[in-house]
């Protein structure tokens, strides 16, 4: 009994040094911050982004609108001056797409955004008008 005591008091003490011991979490690495902006996207950036995904949209819709031109020109007879006339339309506005992007590349700051505006809207009409191609053509 003698050594009871002092033993127990050794086990209580190191439980007690073991649990705060799961308490204490070493000290986490430090990220980096990013750096602090003004709360504008780099326009510059942007603007690259933007012309780069739009270039690409406009070569996706220059492949489709070669398929449909091939596809007027095995149409029947009585369609193929029809679809041909169609096809020529698109790629004249597939033309005027072109033109207004390579506008909207070197456009300045101010009038950017408009341009930008203009040149998403006439995107989406053309992609509706080559969505609504005869799907009947061939």
């Amino acid at each position: 009994m003698n050594h009871f005591f002092p033993t127990a008091g050794a086990v209580i003490v190191l439980a007690t040094t073991c649990v705060a011991c799961d308490k204490v979490k070493p000290p986490q690495p430090q990220l980096q911050q990013p750096p602090a902006t003004s709360g504008q996207v780099n326009p510059q950036g942007e603007r690259e982004a933007f012309s780069q995904t739009a270039q690409k949209d406009l070569d996706d819709l220059r492949k489709v609108v070669a398929g449909l031109r091939t596809r007027a020109e095995t149409a029947n007879l009585q369609s193929r001056v029809q679809l041909g006339e169609e096809v020529e339309k698109l790629e004249a506005e597939l033309g005027e797409a072109q033109q207004r992007l390579m506008e909207l590349k070197s456009a300045s700051a101010e009038s950017w955004g408009q341009l930008r505006e203009s040149f998403g809207k006439s995107l989406g009409k053309l992609k509706d008008r080559i969505g609504s191609f005869p799907k009947n053509a061939g």
